[in-house]
């Protein structure tokens, strides 16, 4: 039979996890970056990420290895552990997107067919989607989109009808079987852009683009444009320099790039479009945005910027539709991808460390609350935590846990089981509190 003092000492654990303060999910410290052993990294620069309706994570780049894994310019994080798609791509992954089961990448590949600048994986293979309604050589793909059973693919294609090849910047639909150029029939003569697509986001039944273009369809558009389901329009006055990310949420398309004017207001690299005009992001950025993802009413910035609203960031940040505020001490180099899944938010650039966490070219911050779980177990109690946080110690106290003296590291084996760390601490006529320290 257990003794009363041994069950109030479960409840002196309890209360010691209650009374300290616990990391609020409002601010991201360096802590809720994960440690390398947790999530590790690529050999080589990641330009893309995308997430799938179950959680994984895709990241494509140009890399060889990914967390000790061969894997080919493509590869699949499960939650748990990184795995290759057959045998990769041939060539660098510059676009990603998810439709259902399948994974688009889109870049300048080889080994799949002509022209293919898109290809797809079934999870099985892979294979080059669909027919193109003129002769194609090469294909280099910046941006890809999905809308409904659409694919959208943003990029230049080497037409190679009449006597020579040239190349023509256009925006492409995939309607399952067939491609067609967005505004033009089978007749390519006409490039339909004046410069290179860099982004793209889905919006009813058509697409939002961005790049250095100035025209689109023969619509002078600054930057960026709309495409309705059968023509080009521009976005009030556009930008003054390139857009080279766009996120969308609802009715709200937001756009980051390279300048510092959007509508003909101030906007420092990143400004949100409401449907009818621009606005600014507080103070914006001190450098380009080359990454945007939305969730909820948070948006997620990344880029080569040191500074966002005047806070320290480098490299990534957070809008929570009033202010900025920093993940961490951010990144030691540019991010190139941004996607959020649930309270993950996944990163992928050149970068190699992320807070204070050695993170090789794509890294995982957590932004929920730190949980500290405590379970009786037999004879003592279980103290329970996520592997994934970094920069974390157990430390005890034997008094008074609302002292700030006189705490110390627990010496109690760590035991590390998949996702979570923990500590059996046996049941002891004293009281002891516990708890966790972040650095």
């Amino acid at each position: 039979m257990k003794t009363m003092n041994s069950r109030m000492q479960v409840l002196w654990f309890l209360l010691a996890c209650a009374l300290l303060p616990r990391m609020a999910s409002a601010q991201i410290g360096d802590a809720n970056w994960a440690k390398p052993d947790v999530f590790p990294g690529a050999n080589g620069e990641v330009r893309a990420v995308a997430v799938d309706g179950a959680g994984n994570l895709y990241i494509g780049g140009s890399f060889t290895v990914v967390g000790g894994v061969p894997a080919t310019n493509v590869a699949k994080w499960n939650g748990s552990s990184w795995s290759a798609l057959g045998s990769g791509v041939l060539g660098s992954v510059w676009a990603l997107a998810v439709s259902g089961t399948n994974l688009y990448a889109g870049g300048m590949f080889t080994g799949s067919g002509t022209a293919n600048g898109v290809v797809i994986w079934d999870g099985t293979e892979w294979s080059a989607p669909g027919s193109w309604p003129f002769d194609a050589n090469n294909m280099l793909i910046h941006a890809l989109a999905v809308s409904g059973t659409n694919l959208y693919a943003g990029g230049w294609v080497e037409y190679v009808g009449g006597n020579s090849g040239y190349y023509i910047d256009s925006i492409a639909r995939l309607d399952g079987t067939n491609w067609n150029i967005l505004g033009l029939a089978t007749d390519p003569d006409a490039s339909l852009f004046d410069s290179m697509i860099r982004a793209l986001a889905p919006w009813g039944s058509g697409v939002y683009a961005g790049g250095y273009f100035t025209t689109a369809g023969g619509t002078t558009c600054n930057y960026i444009a709309r495409w309705s389901g059968s023509s080009w329009s521009a976005l009030g006055s556009g930008m003054n320099g390139a857009v080279l990310a766009l996120a969308a949420a609802g009715n709200v398309l937001y756009a980051g790039g390279s300048f510092d004017m959007a509508g003909g207001i101030s906007a420092s690299n990143i400004a949100k479009w409401d449907g009818s005009s621009w606005s600014a992001l507080g103070s914006g950025m001190n450098g380009s945005v080359s990454a945007l993802a939305v969730s909820g009413n948070d948006v997620y910035a990344g880029g080569s910027f040191a500074t966002a609203g005047g806070v320290p960031v480098n490299g990534i940040a957070k809008w929570n539709g009033s202010s900025w505020s920093a993940l961490g001490s951010g990144m030691n180099s540019n991010v190139y991808a941004l996607a959020v899944s649930g309270k993950n938010v996944y990163a992928g650039g050149r970068f190699t460390t992320a807070g204070s966490e050695t993170s090789a070219r794509v890294a995982l911050a957590y932004t929920g609350e730190l949980t500290f779980s405590i379970l009786r177990s037999g004879e003592g109690a279980t103290l329970s935590w996520p592997r994934f946080y970094g920069g974390l110690e157990l430390l005890q106290h034997s008094s008074d846990a609302m002292n700030t003296n006189g705490w110390a590291n627990a010496d109690f084996p760590i035991i590390t089981n998949g996702a979570m760390k923990s500590a059996i601490v046996p049941l002891t006529a004293t009281n002891r509190f516990f708890r966790l320290l972040g650095n």
